[in-house]
């Protein structure tokens, strides 16, 4: 945003003009912006076919409206111009998708779309002197029969002089307060210091790299060791680099909650030395969700006439720089309007954003009001990113089971019978894929006609990169048939089934219909009495690279991230050319870290039953005769448990000095909550606790000083060899010809590299770590080993 103009999109500006009413009903709501844009490149394909070169789309309009001393920047892009190259007729039609097959334009239509529609004939008119009127048309398609009902308007000069005046004129008066506070935060950003007294080493140049980044939309992968202070270190220029107006918003980004609050810390510090900026702190819809149900103005009073009673809780909420979970809910709550739809309406007036990957990322959640917004692009910080390859994985994975199935048949018998009647083709589709799977037989080739040499199996499973085309079809009628009984469902158990099976099946068709290439597997599985579909992406990186090239500068951050062309292939892809790489030393001194490597153990999975007792043998040689808090780390709870039956063989726990606790599966807040508090004070004995590598206790822990001395790592963290993790070694030695190394290699080490991470947390500190491993000492490992560890 310059000093002296603001910037807003047509559909925000209608939106704020006329939006009124409830929250979006189960006919818009359920139609993703995936839908969407396949629905609109489908009628752009027909228009084009039917008017030749007299169609246009995504015409672009931009428009500046002087007024009370700031310069509103209109702009937006009409789905469709025609313009007739015999008469010169003009017609601008805009596109609204809607998901269900039975509607008329009367109970469609809402103010927000006019509006719309009516801007950009206005702008069309005045921005083109010669012409005296023009046509429009609003036209609501369905996603499931791609029928449409439409309404055509006409607009005169005059009327296009007096409308877009008057929808201005309306925003100024907001938009002028958030200028002035802009204005002020900007100053404010200028004369802030660095928050703290101290720039530990690396801190400069990382700040520097950041910058660059970000202001230049490339992609910065960092390794930054712990102590490097990267909160602070991504935050704080990014910052700075609104003053460049590259970019309006900064989105913080991480995994876990906790980290999220360091971040919220980091802007308060900031805050504290003078700086103005506003911040918002999401937290997730399940959590912000007062009643705990879909979004629906028929039965949640916080979504009937939200739009309504609105603007004064947003102006409430915007009276506070500092945006949290509570405040959003306490305002919602007084104002009886949605708590999680007012922290995203709060959000397009934030200037940082803190919140988890999939606001980001993930096609259900991402926050496409911002990300589908060109005219304010966005920073994005991606903190602890080794964990966003699994999670973007996952993502853009989908599965459908016949739990979920078996739950909506037993309501809707005897009910619909067209519904009914797919539903019970999708029920015999998996009755014969559950029979060839217990009788070893070919379940993709009984149901889908796959053939049996790409059909991988294994004992109850069995993956093809071929698509369920049978079962999309039966799925997609069953959802065709149900979109327009919805909305006019009675509240209930039945409607309440039908919502979830609906929307579940809709992403399952959608990552087929969008997604699904040869980076995908399906697979059949049985677990319990379930028999489950899977639609399991193997790498996730095209599709992060389609939301990230040419339109956002992103910084990757993390205290493990090597090897860089392994995260890079994985994240953004190989041939990603917009991406750059920093490592940032080592911020403590070498020798407070003591890295032990024993490589004369194997501890590979058919040697694990011979090698048990050596292995519990050299831990116990290892602390025997120490003192203090300590963790050994193990690759599974399998292993664990063999292990430390064998140490409480040796060691004598009932000796008051000695103290054993272990991580267990499925471990709640508060035991978690205890195996951490044993930590908390210096052991005068021994005490020991045992872990998973890569669990809640591998990573994102921080005892510092003698609350931990040391650690021990059993094995390399190698992934349990599965057949998906197979198929995925498979993907990935046909793309780059190192599939171990990818599927198994360097996901294990990251967990090593993490664990070793909780010894030395300042510069202080001083521990060991042993690592017991025959494999470490091949070459392939040696070349991992970090630059600072002292192994000597």
């Amino acid at each position: 945003m310059n000093i002296n103009r603001i910037n807003i999109s047509v559909t925000s500006l209608a939106e704020y003009y006329s939006r009124s009413g409830d929250l979006s009903s189960l006919s818009f709501g359920s139609v993703s912006a995936i839908e969407g844009t396949r629905l609109h490149t489908k009628i752009f394909k027909d228009l084009s076919s039917e008017y030749g070169d007299d169609f246009s789309s995504e015409y672009y309009f931009k428009i500046d409206y002087p007024g009370n001393g700031i310069i509103l920047n209109v702009s937006g892009r009409a789905d469709v111009l025609l313009k007739s190259k015999i008469d010169g007729s003009l017609r601008i039609i805009e596109i609204k998708s809607f998901n269900s097959s039975k509607n008329s334009f009367e109970k469609l239509v809402r103010d927000e779309h006019l509006s719309q529609l009516k801007l950009y004939g206005a702008m069309y008119l005045l921005l083109n002197d010669n012409i005296d009127s023009i046509k429009m048309s609003l036209r609501y398609v369905s996603t499931v029969t791609l029928e449409y009902y439409e309404n055509d308007l006409l607009m005169t000069r005059d009327e296009a002089e007096v409308f877009f005046s008057s929808i201005c004129d309306s925003y100024i008066s907001f938009a002028l307060k958030l200028f002035n506070y802009e204005k002020t935060s900007l100053k404010s950003i200028k004369e802030t210091m660095f928050p703290y007294d101290v720039v530990r080493p690396g801190q400069k140049e990382f700040m520097k790299h950041v910058l660059r980044s970000l202001t230049c939309k490339e992609a910065l992968f960092v390794e930054a060791p712990t102590g490097t202070g990267k909160t602070i270190s991504t935050l704080y220029p990014a910052i700075k680099g609104l003053l460049k107006h590259s970019y309006s918003k900064v989105f913080y980004l991480t995994a876990k909650t906790a980290t999220r609050i360091v971040a919220h810390k980091a802007i308060n510090d900031m805050r504290s030395k003078g700086l103005i900026i506003r911040s918002i702190l999401l937290e997730s819809k399940q959590k912000m969700c007062p009643l705990l149900k879909k979004c629906d103005a028929k039965y949640c009073e916080f979504s009937k006439g939200y739009y309504s009673r609105l603007k004064p809780a947003l102006d409430e909420v915007l009276m506070n720089d500092d945006i949290t979970p509570d405040l959003i809910a306490r305002i919602a709550m007084k104002h009886k309007i949605c708590p999680h739809e007012l922290s995203l309406d709060a959000l397009n007036y934030s200037q940082v954003v803190i919140g988890d990957y999939n606001h980001a990322f993930d096609p259900r959640v991402s926050l496409c009001r911002c990300f589908e917004d060109s005219i304010n692009e966005n920073a994005i910080l991606v903190d602890e990113a080794h964990n966003l390859v699994d999670r973007a994985r996952s993502m853009y994975s989908a599965s459908f089971s016949t739990k979920l199935l078996d739950n909506v048949l037993s309501e809707f018998k005897d009910v619909d019978k067209t519904i009914n009647k797919y539903l019970m083709q999708a029920r015999q589709y998996f009755t014969v894929a559950q029979r060839c799977l217990l009788a070893n037989q070919s379940a993709f080739f009984s149901t889908e006609g796959v053939d049996e040499k790409k059909v991988l199996k294994s004992d109850l499973w069995e993956g093809t990169r071929q698509t369920p085309k049978n079962l999309y079809g039966i799925l997609w009628k069953a959802c065709r048939f149900l979109s327009p009984v919805l909305d006019s469902m009675p509240d209930g158990k039945m409607r309440e089934v039908a919502l979830e099976f609906f929307f579940e099946t809709r992403f399952f068709l959608t990552v087929l219909e969008q997604y699904f290439d040869d980076s995908y597997i399906s697979s059949f599985s049985k677990k319990e009495d379930e028999i489950i579909i899977s639609l399991t992406c193997l790498d996730s990186s095209s599709k992060l690279n389609s939301l990230i090239e040419n339109q956002m500068g992103v910084v990757f951050f993390s205290a493990t991230l090597s090897p860089y062309e392994y995260y890079k292939c994985v994240l953004v892809g190989k041939n990603a050319d917009y991406c750059r790489s920093l490592n940032l030393p080592y911020p403590f001194p070498r020798e407070n870290l003591d890295v032990i490597i024993d490589s004369s153990i194997s501890t590979v999975y058919k040697d694990r039953a011979i090698t048990a007792q050596t292995v519990a043998d050299r831990i116990y040689d290892e602390l025997e005769n120490r003192k203090g808090n300590y963790i050994i780390y193990f690759s599974s709870f399998e292993y664990e448990n063999k292990i430390v039956n064998l140490l409480n063989e040796s060691l004598d726990i009932d000796e008051v000095s000695i103290s054993l606790i272990r991580q267990k599966t499925n471990m709640t807040i508060q035991e978690k909550a205890k195996y951490l508090q044993a930590f908390q004070k210096p052991s005068d004995g021994l005490l020991i606790g045992t872990a998973v590598l890569g669990g809640m206790f591998g990573e994102g822990i921080d005892l510092v000083g003698e609350k931990l001395s040391g650690v021990i790592i059993v094995g390399v963290g190698i992934p349990k060899i599965t057949p998906e993790r197979q198929l995925l070694s498979n993907y990935y030695s046909e793309k780059f010809g190192d599939g171990f190394s990818f599927a198994y290699r360097y996901p294990g080490w990251e967990k090593v590299l993490q664990a070793v991470g909780r010894v030395i947390r300042t510069e202080n500190d001083t521990g060991f770590a042993l690592l017991i491993d025959d494999r470490l000492e091949k070459p392939e490992y040696i070349s991992l080993y970090p630059e600072h560890w002292n192994t000597n």
